[in-house]
């Protein structure tokens, strides 16, 4: 109705609550929810502000990002996260990356990604000077999510990431809805019209879940148990895309043999990574 407004709406009222019912879950099952209280005690407790806010930042700029130049474009420059992730995770961190693999693997993802944004042709909705700032607020999410890779990557070392998973949607839910209310007065009657409609809200549980398993499965646990270079180029790669992958086949965009040919590229690129010695993150850890 009000872009970027609408975007963002739908992230507030359907992705999240349903992501975050969907966290819930899992910490009931898993039997972290003794910790979602108790990691406020916890010395690390500072991280879960920081990856919460931090990851919501991202969020908001991919909703944003899209409206402007489209999932296609957005999609595989916010994959890039992982590898950002990577770097920062490496500099501030110390865990290792200095193996032929890790470059080689980190520059094939590179040129991947940009063979199938430049190849493929993905066209954008707005261009020229919006087209540029739609790209800038993607870099942005990409750098704030880098960052919160690596908040997770080390704070992960003291704690179990299941017990702050919780945080990170619960905080971004609350944090999301009083911006929506306070700042977007269109987004009031987007309110009242999605939770008026059982097709939405059908809608809202798909991408909910799917977003709750993503995060919870190729994100903390990933990065958690697999290392912040391997797990956020895991996360990611995959997830981030097959957003752009649907997003291209959903909006009829032109699907080429280039992008077959950079998405190939991509893959090996993110194997070389991830398929390191895993001796290398135990010897750390």
């Amino acid at each position: 109705m009000e872009y970027p407004t609408g975007a963002f709406a739908i992230i507030v009222l359907l992705q999240v609550p349903f992501g975050l019912l969907g966290v819930t879950v899992f910490a009931l099952i898993s039997g972290a929810y003794r910790d979602i209280w108790r990691v406020f005690r916890s010395r690390v407790s500072g991280w879960n502000l920081f990856v919460a806010t931090g990851g919501f930042v991202g969020d908001l700029c991919y909703a944003c990002s899209v409206v402007l130049v489209g999932g296609a474009i957005a999609g595989p420059i916010g994959g890039l996260f992982g590898v950002v992730g990577g770097l920062i995770v490496a500099m501030l961190y110390k865990e290792k990356i200095n193996r032929w693999s890790t470059w080689v693997g980190m520059l094939a993802m590179g040129v991947g990604i940009w063979i199938v944004v430049s190849g493929g042709s993905p066209t954008s909705p707005t261009h020229g000077i919006y087209e540029f700032v739609g790209i800038l607020i993607i870099v942005l999410a990409t750098l704030v999510w880098g960052f919160e890779n690596f908040a997770i990557a080390a704070g992960t070392d003291l704690m179990p990431a299941e017990s702050f998973l919780f945080w990170r949607v619960g905080a971004a839910y609350i944090i999301g809805f009083i911006l929506m209310w306070l700042l977007f007065p269109t987004s009031h009657e987007i309110a009242r019209q999605v939770y008026s409609d059982p097709k939405l809200i059908a809608y809202g549980a798909v991408i909910g879940f799917g977003w709750s398993i993503w995060i919870i499965m190729g994100y903390y646990i990933a990065i958690a148990y697999a290392g912040g270079v391997r797990g956020g180029v895991m996360a990611g790669t995959f997830g981030f895309f097959f957003i752009s992958f649907f997003s291209m086949t959903v909006y009829g965009v032109p699907f080429s043999s280039i992008v077959i040919f950079g998405s190939i590229i991509m893959f090996i690129g993110a194997t070389l990574i991830i398929t390191e010695p895993k001796e290398l993150l135990a010897s750390r850890r």
